[in-house]
């Protein structure tokens, strides 16, 4: 990735405490903006331009996008915004601290309209919640979408809650945030439809990603057997799961990584957990070329394999 993109690029897995500390990430104290799914980054770039006073997190799981993005910024000699390949449901509500955002942004989201996809909708009651939490008082979430049925189901879900005034949906005549889709959709004849939502009180907000770095220690000799025992370990719960995918053993027998999935409430990450010999014993942790957020699920599969260990030696 070249060198322009890269001084955008935050990592937030790597950070030892959550919420993340934005003033220090962005070396000042300003209002704070996150746009979810940025797609091409024309409207974060616009946005970062007209309110250089603002500080813009944008959060995307494109590769692609993240790089087009940050050469676009770069082009404009934008230094107001940061960005990470994180999903934005969870980005939200784990990366910052109650009533610390001014603005949330939302464009064109997929609707999922098929009735067995509902859940993987964006705005959900959990997303609510979250917003209801993080928005400082008086913030605004912003959607914008062309799909009617699905701006009145937003619409719904923020007045649920009973923690927002809402306006609209309201169609937009020309003003819009900029967008390729939005120029796609106009050039199609569709409608842009815009919903906003104002912060009136605040919800507490459920953060799983918290703590230490997860860790155990196997006091007992391991022997190869017990390694390969922990092939398709896993385990399922109300809210999660975790499996052990597959096993790689060093030559001198003394370490093993094991490749591992987890899912908290959906939210899924892949990495590895190191099985390694020490001189007090065998120590389990996570690898750190691949550090996941500390959730649930991770600190339950490093328990898992340790206590799996300890059963079998």
């Amino acid at each position: 990735m070249a060198l322009e993109v890269v001084r955008y690029l935050i990592e937030p897995r790597k950070w030892t405490e959550l919420p993340g500390d934005w003033q220090a990430v962005f070396g000042r104290r300003a209002p704070l903006a996150v746009e979810i799914g940025f797609g091409n980054g024309e409207f974060l770039a616009e946005a970062a331009a007209q309110h250089p006073d603002w500080d813009f997190v944008g959060f995307e799981v494109s590769l692609t996008c993240l790089e087009k993005t940050g050469r676009r910024l770069a082009r404009r000699g934008l230094a107001n915004v940061r960005l990470a390949r994180v999903d934005g449901r969870f980005a939200l509500r784990e990366l910052f601290s109650d009533g610390s955002l001014a603005r949330v942004y939302v464009h064109f989201p997929c609707p999922w309209p098929k009735a067995r996809h509902a859940k993987r909708r964006l705005v959900n009651g959990d997303f609510v919640r979250t917003l209801a939490g993080v928005l400082e008082p008086g913030g605004v979430f912003e959607l914008n979408t062309d799909v009617e049925w699905y701006a009145f189901e937003v619409t719904g879900r923020l007045q649920a809650g009973g923690w927002f005034a809402v306006h609209g949906p309201r169609v937009l005549s020309r003003e819009g945030p900029g967008t390729r889709y939005e120029r796609k959709w106009r050039k199609q004849g569709r409608r842009v439809i815009r919903v906003l939502a104002e912060r009136r009180s605040p919800a507490e907000v459920n953060r799983i990603a918290e703590g230490k770095m997860p860790h155990a220690r196997v006091n007992t000799e391991v022997k190869r057997d017990a390694l390969y025992s922990l092939l398709n370990l896993k385990e399922t719960w109300p809210k999660g799961a975790f499996a052990i995918k597959e096993i790689f053993f060093a030559p001198d027998g003394d370490s093993a990584l094991l490749r591992a999935f987890s899912s908290d409430e959906g939210f899924q990450q892949h990495y590895f957990i190191v099985v390694a010999k020490g001189r007090r014993g065998w120590i389990v942790k996570l690898d750190g070329a691949t550090v996941p957020f500390r959730t649930p699920a991770v600190k339950r599969s490093v328990a898992a394999v340790a206590a799996a260990l300890k059963e079998s030696s």
